[in-house]
């Protein structure tokens, strides 16, 4: 970890410059800690994937072993912020949707059941991808889905 941190503190110095530099040169610093995260992870035996795409995010590092796998958001910077606590949520959970659906074929679906919604919540549903359902509309959900099934 000390050898990362070396790296940052003189990047940062070089980065100044400002620019297109500094941004390939933060892209090259996101890399250099990628491969030394994939490097000290290979030693303990961890099988590591680095910038794959699962659904519609691309991850930075997927590491695994036995029944355990870390998604791992590096970020080559002083001090993260919130929104890079953001990004690694995202990423674990078009992670955990792509597991679920792409390899086992399993749908999962978050619903918010009530009387009504305000607007707010309505368009806070549409972005979080939320679905929302009257009592008798999730009844009624049910009823046609499990008659698929019946169907099948």
């Amino acid at each position: 970890m000390h050898k990362i941190a070396g790296h940052v503190a003189r990047d940062r110095n070089k980065d100044r410059s400002g620019g297109r530099r500094a941004k390939r040169n933060a892209v090259e610093k996101g890399k250099e800690l990628e491969d030394f995260i994939e490097r000290i992870a290979e030693e303990h035996g961890w099988r590591v994937e680095k910038r794959r795409k699962y659904g519609d995010r691309i991850l930075d590092l997927v590491i695994s072993k036995g029944g355990t796998v870390f998604i791992v958001q590096s970020k080559n910077t002083d001090q993260a912020m919130p929104s890079d606590v953001s990004q690694t949520r995202k990423d674990f959970e078009e992670y955990v949707r792509w597991l679920l659906e792409e390899k086992l074929g399993i749908s999962v679906v978050p619903i918010l059941v009530s009387r009504s919604f305000s607007d707010g919540a309505k368009g806070r549903a549409r972005s979080y991808g939320v679905l929302l359902y009257t009592v008798d509309e999730l009844e009624s959900l049910l009823a046609e889905r499990a008659r698929a099934r019946e169907d099948d």
